[in-house]
C-alpha cells in the first residue's frame, strides 16, 4: 500500500486515507459493507479519486464508482498514466500508447448503442451497419496493429545496432533494478551523462547508453583500463501490468546481451529483500546469451548514506558480496568491481601484429586491456587481455610468450 501511495504521488495525487480488505469481491472488488465504508471515507476526506492496488474489470470499476461516487483508477491505469507522463522518445511513446489501447479495448462503452448505427441499410452498403461500440473497437484494433508493426521495425533496428556493438565495441554493462533504486544517478556518476534523477517512480522509461572511458596504463593501476558501455534501463516493479510488457522489451534485451549486469537496489528501502527478489526472478527468466552464458551479475546496494550504522552492519552480514555505495558521493568501489569482473571474463595474449595490418592494433584500443606495447621491426608487439569472443580473430597474431 505504501508503494501504491508513492505511485499516486508520482502523478501529484495526495493520499487522504487508506482502506484495506483481506478478500477480493468478484462483483465490486470490495464487499458491500466495505463499499459503504469507502463512501463514508470519500465524503469525509472530500476525495476526488479512489485508487485500487489491483487491476479491475470493467464491471467492478462501475460498481465501485457507483458505490463511492467518485472516479476509480486501478493500479494498471495508474502505472500507464505514469509511463505516459514520463515517455520521452518515440519508441517509449508508442509502447505506452499500445498499453493504453490494450487496456481500454475491453472497457470501451458505447454512448448510445441503440441510436448509433452507422451506414446501415443504404444501397451502397451491406448489412445493417456497425454499432458505434463495434466501430470504436475496430479503430482501436487497427491502431494496435499499426503500433505493433512499428515496434517490430524498431526492434529489428535495435537488433542490428546491438549486433554491430557486440562485434566491434567495448564490453557492455547493464544497470538493472527496481524502480527508483538510483540507476540513473549511478549512470551519471560513471559517465557524466547528466540524465534526470528526480526522486520519482519510473523516471527513466527508455534505455540510455553511454560510453565510460578507461584510462591509460600507469604505475598504480599496472595496466590500461578498457572503455566500456553502460546502459540505464527501465526499473522493475511488483505486479507489472501485462499491457506494459512491451515497454520492458529493450530493458530485457539489454540485460540479456550485456557482458555484465549490475543489479541496483535501494539499501534504504523497507522492502529491500523483496525488491531484489522481484528483479532477480525477472532476470532469471531472461534467456542465455548467444554464446550460451548467462553473464555475471554484481549486486550494488545504493543510497547507503541514508542508513544508520547498525542497519549498514546488518546489510553487510546479509549481503557480504554486495558493493555498497552512495552514487551521490561517487562510484569508485562499483567501478573497481566492474573492471575486476570484465578482467575475469578475458584472456591474456601476447600478440605480434605486422605494421601492414595496423588496423588490428587500433581496433584493440578501448576494447582490450593493454598491459605492454612495443614497436619492433616485425610489427607491433602487445601484451593484452582480450574478451574471449575476440580470441579467434587475434589467434593468428599470437606469439608463444604469455599465450594460454
Amino acid at each position: 500500500m505504501a508503494e501504491l501511495g508513492r505511485l499516486a504521488g508520482t502523478l501529484g495525487i495526495g493520499v487522504s486515507c487508506v482502506l484495506e480488505q483481506n478478500r477480493r469481491d468478484g462483483t465490486g472488488y470490495l464487499g458491500r459493507g466495505k463499499r459503504e465504508e469507502l463512501r463514508e471515507l470519500v465524503e469525509e476526506a472530500d476525495a476526488r479519486f479512489v485508487v485500487t492496488d489491483d487491476e479491475l474489470t470493467a464491471s467492478q470499476a462501475r460498481v465501485l464508482e457507483k458505490a463511492c461516487g467518485v472516479s476509480v483508477v486501478d493500479r494498471t491505469e495508474l502505472i500507464i498514466r505514469i509511463f505516459e507522463a514520463h515517455a520521452r522518445d518515440a519508441a517509449s511513446r508508442l509502447e505506452v500508447e499500445l498499453a493504453d489501447l490494450e487496456y481500454r479495448l475491453p472497457r470501451v462503452k458505447g454512448k448510445n448503442p441503440e441510436l448509433s448505427r452507422l451506414g446501415g441499410g443504404g444501397v451502397t452498403t451491406r448489412g445493417p451497419g456497425e454499432q458505434q461500440l463495434e466501430y470504436d473497437r475496430r479503430v482501436i484494433r487497427e491502431r494496435i496493429a499499426t503500433i505493433n508493426r512499428k515496434l517490430r521495425e524498431e526492434k529489428a533496428g535495435r537488433a542490428v545496432r546491438g549486433a554491430r556493438l557486440r562485434e566491434a565495441g567495448p564490453p557492455t554493462v547493464a544497470l538493472v533494478g527496481y524502480t527508483n533504486a538510483g540507476k540513473t544517478t549511478i549512470l551519471n556518476a560513471l559517465s557524466g551523462a547528466g540524465r534526470s534523477t528526480k526522486d520519482r517512480l519510473f523516471e527513466t522509461l527508455e534505455t540510455t547508453t553511454r560510453l565510460v572511458e578507461g584510462s591509460a596504463a600507469d604505475g598504480n593501476s599496472g595496466g590500461a583500463r578498457p572503455d566500456f558501455v553502460v546502459t540505464d534501463t527501465v526499473g522493475f516493479i511488483r505486479k507489472l501490468p501485462t499491457q506494459l510488457v512491451h515497454s520492458f522489451a529493450s530493458t530485457l534485451e539489454s540485460a540479456h546481451e550485456a557482458d555484465l549486469r549490475v543489479l541496483c537496489a535501494d539499501a534504504a528501502s523497507e522492502d529491500l529483500e523483496e525488491e531484489i527478489s522481484t528483479v532477480s526472478h525477472t532476470l532469471s527468466e531472461t534467456p542465455a546469451k548467444q554464446d550460451g552464458s548467462l553473464g555475471t551479475t554484481i549486486l550494488c546496494l545504493n543510497k547507503v548514506d541514508l542508513l544508520g550504522g547498525e542497519r549498514l552492519r546488518k546489510l553487510r552480514r546479509e549481503f557480504p558480496d554486495a558493493v555498497m555505495i552512495s552514487a551521490l558521493s561517487g562510484c569508485e568501489d562499483l567501478l573497481a568491481e566492474i573492471y575486476a569482473s570484465i578482467a575475469s571474463e578475458r584472456i591474456r595474449m601476447s600478440l605480434l601484429i605486422p605494421h601492414s595490418e595496423y588496423a588490428a592494433v587500433t581496433h584493440l584500443y578501448g576494447r582490450a586491456e593493454i598491459h605492454a606495447q612495443e614497436n619492433t621491426p616485425s610489427g607491433v608487439w602487445m601484451d593484452v587481455s582480450l574478451p574471449r569472443s575476440a580470441r579467434t580473430r587475434y589467434a593468428p597474431y599470437a606469439t608463444l610468450e604469455n599465450t594460454p
